[in-house]
């Protein structure tokens, strides 16, 4: 079994000014920035970002990392704050989906990879399914949740808002479509 050793304190600094570089150039730039655009930002050399980051699939991975932390945190405040369960599970999901405006990265990546690529940034990497699950059981518990939508549910939704923003649509439009989709109403059951 092999033990990871922690970053000595300038390879951190180094590793945490790329990451920065990095949300700034793919912010701007999407998927197609360069690796060489992000070592310049971050005032390092090339071959100290492929140290960190040996491909930027595992760039791009960290940065979705991050931003699920950042959703995951912003769940954590909506699921202590308490307070009505439908207003903090949809919430979250505004919040997540306004980071996903400001992120012109975010918005291609969740359009154009399967859910499958990222799944497990979220699940292994971030406490954000769990945290979102249990918004959405307690919204469930309150009545005001479908009973048959499900914590998976949730993931793919926010993917498709991704290809909604990233073509341009009105995403607070089709947000609050999805939102209704999530609410409990008189409507039919949702197929298996």
């Amino acid at each position: 079994m092999t033990t990871l050793r922690p970053l000595r304190a300038d390879a951190a600094r180094n590793r945490d000014k790329i990451v920065e570089a990095a949300k700034a150039a793919f912010s701007e730039r999407g998927l197609e920035t360069q690796m060489e655009d992000v070592a310049r930002r971050a005032e390092v050399g090339v071959g100290t970002l492929y140290r960190h980051f040996p491909t930027k699939d595992a760039l791009v991975r960290a940065l979705i990392v991050d931003k699920m932390e950042r959703m995951a945190e912003a769940a954590k405040e909506a699921l202590d704050a308490g307070g009505d369960p439908w207003e903090a599970f949809a919430g979250v999901l505004w919040k997540g989906a306004e980071q996903t405006v400001r992120d012109r990265s975010l918005a291609q990546v969740f359009s154009s990879q399967p859910q499958e690529a990222f799944r497990s940034a979220i699940e292994d990497e971030t406490e954000l399914s769990a945290r979102m699950g249990e918004l959405l059981a307690r919204a469930k518990a309150a009545g005001l949740a479908r009973e048959d939508v499900e914590e998976d549910d949730i993931p793919i939704v926010m993917c498709g808002l991704g290809a909604v923003v990233h073509n341009g649509r009105n995403w607070q439009r089709y947000l609050q479509l999805m939102l209704d989709g999530f609410r409990n109403a008189d409507c039919d059951r949702l197929p298996e």
